[in-house]
């Protein structure tokens, strides 16, 4: 069996309302399909995303769209069943030429989105080959269902408190047992009111993860985290820039508690499951961010697997609500391990025609 096609897919759906982190305002969701069809019929379907795309809007697209132009030839034409092969000839353009196609060095975080949906397409691909679910190509499930957490609480113009006890009780109906809020675009003491009325809306039992976005330097992460303290804070995210942390996070906290990996921006399942041995080595807990429906099969097969991220709010992602026949449901906090090959995913055309952006 060998790939014969690989077709691109770009989709941008607008936010009815942006919201906001403390370091960006999404005004829109965007992702990258791709499709492989094989000389048997098969078809392999893989997303990826990442700020670029959203925040680039038609030029970040056609930047990925032409390295999947140029990596084709690496793609179409091979089995398939060497999805590691085809990783590291991919992966290698971000040091050096690949037979005959020069080096992307310069354009390393596009390309590795590319590479993100070509991989999760293959290993779609080869569970629908094997007529087997992912997490069993991934050495196989481990639990039947998986924890999830909602993400929200996001900055919005004229939010007022009855706004937060409003989207708490929505996710509480949802049977959500552990919510995240974003923090860091108000002043430490404002963020820790807010925490505090989201605290008292969910109640005692449900857990409360924090994510600043990176949005503060180390005194305010610190004075932050000392004024949430009260409310039995779960995790706190991404509190500082990525070119602080190598050492004002040690100051911080001078253990990880949780690592957390996105297969869809940072280059595939095939990454993902390098960083699930390195996670079981040290006993590290392992979290997804963003795309339940992919990483559901990801975590359910990790050892160290801990939790998925999801959205319950339409206005925050229609993609997400949209863009599948079946969308995976998520059942007091949890969603099923799927046993249908492949990812057990279908794509709904429609939606593909009502988001999809003409690059020309």
């Amino acid at each position: 069996m060998k790939i014969k096609a690989l077709d691109t897919y770009f989709l941008s759906a607008p936010l009815p309302q942006p919201v906001r982190t403390s370091t960006s305002t999404i005004s829109r969701v965007s992702e990258l399909i791709v499709k492989l069809t094989t000389d048997a019929g098969l078809v392999g379907i893989g997303e990826a995303h990442g700020p670029f795309l959203s925040q680039g809007g038609p030029e970040g697209m056609r930047a990925v769209g032409q390295i999947l132009e140029r990596v084709t030839p690496l793609v179409v034409g091979q089995d398939p069943s060497g999805i590691e092969r085809i990783w590291q000839d991919l992966f290698a353009l971000t040091y050096t030429s690949v037979r005959g196609i020069p080096t992307l060095a310069h354009q390393r975080r596009q390309l590795v989105t590319a590479i993100s949906a070509i991989d999760i397409a293959l290993w779609d691909l080869m569970g629908k080959a094997t007529q087997r679910p992912v997490h069993a190509l991934l050495g196989g499930a481990l639990r039947s269902r998986v924890p999830a957490y909602v993400t929200g609480f996001y900055y919005r113009d004229g939010e007022r408190p009855d706004d937060l006890r409003r989207e708490a009780a929505m996710y509480l109906e949802h049977g959500y047992r552990t919510v995240k809020v974003k923090v860091a675009g108000l002043p430490p003491e404002a963020d820790a009111e807010r925490v505090g009325v989201i605290r008292k809306a969910v109640g005692d039992d449900v857990a409360i993860m924090l994510d600043a976005n990176q949005g503060w330097d180390l005194p305010s992460a610190v004075r932050a985290a000392r004024l949430c303290e009260p409310y039995n804070i779960f995790w706190l995210e991404d509190p500082m820039p990525w070119y602080d942390e190598r050492h004002a996070l040690r100051r911080l906290k001078a253990d990880v508690d949780y690592l957390i990996i996105d297969s869809t921006w940072a280059g595939g399942l095939t990454v993902w499951r390098k960083a699930a041995v390195m996670a079981e080595l040290y006993q590290v807990p392992l979290a997804a961010h963003h795309d339940p429906q992919i990483h559901v099969h990801a975590v359910a097969a990790s050892p160290t697997g801990f939790i998925l991220e999801s959205f319950a709010d339409h206005t925050r992602d229609p993609l997400w609500f949209e863009l599948f026949r079946e969308r995976p449901k998520i059942v007091d906090g949890h969603m099923a391990v799927p046993d249908t090959p492949g990812l057990g995913l279908e794509l709904r055309p429609e939606t593909l025609e009502k988001y999809g952006v003409k690059l020309g």
